[in-house]
């Protein structure tokens, strides 16, 4: 998806905001192997953004004189007009039209694959982005679930393009450095995010919420799982409708809601809590302790959600992808607008036959019939082994 490109360079675009708006405070992020410089001119936001990243932020100075893998700005600003004519991003059936806009941006010369602006139509959060410079303008601090999908997105697309599949599902594994992992996806309300929870509070580390990575296996190396540094983002439901997970996850809505809102979330049904869309961070580390959010594990399994809620005893299948689309499509997932495509093209594996060769040898298991997290964790624990 790409509109032909607009007059004005992205480098004249950057410098114009990073002269507007001087960036003084800073923090870097390490995921992996790589790194992520973070500046902004909003000491709140920099600050904001230490503490829910946690673990994945270096301690002390911002890598001084040791360049980055990826770098950020992040401004807080008024609500900026879009320096070029957007047009409306195509949304999906279902989903809600005039989301964002966009405009591709020409290159700066020779081996620049140009850029892009995105604005949330919202928030009016401002996005623009090209090889690793990265710059989020507007009301950065009301927005902080904005600039962390940002800062994911980006990194992600670093990842396709190393020939990496992305996936839509959650992700967990066995603690210990080389302990497996699972993927786990489900069709939309299935609850994959809540399911990776009752497996945390199992004693499981988490991986990661809604969005993994699948590393092909090379050689003797198997497949991996890797994640991104989100916290889940809970909606009452979660918290309040699953009583093994009601004592660790009723903290962040105390935290998040006055007494009166969290009374009235406590008298309604289970059916009527999985309808709320409001929804919080819950910090992994808050939640469960330190030291369960990781970022990699070896692939053992992918667990597909297609069951319905109320919809009797849970049944589960162990069932072959090659031979089963349909349950494919629960796991694949497309970049969105704030992927380039020239960034990634011929190397993300994007394709039903990519996608599966990039599981290749990785089993499955369909959880269908009727929901019910307790019995789908044991059989996922099961399914993952000893």
């Amino acid at each position: 998806m790409s509109l032909p490109p607009v007059q004005g360079a992205f480098a004249d675009l950057a410098r114009g905001y990073g002269e507007r708006y001087p960036a003084r405070f800073s923090l870097r992020l390490r995921l992996e192997e790589l790194t992520l410089d973070v500046r902004s001119n909003s000491e709140a936001v920099a600050n904001d953004l230490r503490g829910y990243f946690g673990s994945f932020a270096e301690a002390g100075p911002s890598g001084a004189g040791v360049p980055a893998d990826l770098e950020f700005l992040l401004l807080e600003a008024p609500v900026q007009e879009p320096p070029v004519a957007l047009a409306v991003k195509p949304h999906a059936p279902g989903k809600r039209a005039d989301k964002e806009r966009f405009a591709d941006l020409p290159n700066d010369g020779p081996g620049d694959g140009g850029g892009r602006v995105v604005r949330k139509q919202a928030t009016g959060m401002l996005f623009l982005f090209g090889g690793d410079r990265n710059i989020a303008v507007g009301p950065c601090a009301a927005n902080r679930n904005q600039l962390v999908n940002f800062l994911c997105a980006r990194y992600m697309e670093r990842r396709l393009a190393q020939g990496w599949m992305l996936g839509h599902a959650a992700g967990v594994a066995r603690p210990g450095q080389n302990g497996k992992g699972l993927a786990l996806c489900g069709f939309a309300g299935m609850g994959k995010s809540t399911l990776a929870l009752h497996l945390v509070a199992r004693g499981l580390d988490f991986v990661s919420n809604d969005r993994v990575l699948v590393e092909p296996a090379s050689g003797a190396r198997a497949a991996m799982l890797h994640g991104i540094p989100k916290h889940p983002r809970l909606n009452p439901g979660t918290a309040l409708g699953n009583p093994a997970l009601a004592a660790l996850l009723s903290p962040v809505l105390s935290a998040a809601l006055p007494e009166a809102a969290r009374s009235a979330y406590a008298d309604l049904a289970p059916e009527a809590l999985r309808e709320v869309e409001d929804k919080y961070d819950a910090s992994i580390d808050a939640c469960f302790g330190p030291g369960r959010f990781r970022l990699a594990a070896p692939l053992s399994g992918v667990v597909v959600l297609n069951w319905t809620h109320g919809g009797g005893a849970l049944v589960p299948r162990r069932v072959d992808l090659g031979q089963r689309p349909d349950l494919l499509e629960a796991l694949r997932k497309a970049p969105g607008l704030f992927y380039l495509p020239g960034a990634i093209a011929g190397r993300a594996r994007l394709t039903t036959e990519q996608c599966l060769e990039a599981l290749a040898g990785v089993p499955a298991l369909e959880l269908g019939g009727g929901s019910d997290f307790e019995a789908a964790a044991m059989l996922c624990e099961e399914f993952l082994g000893a």
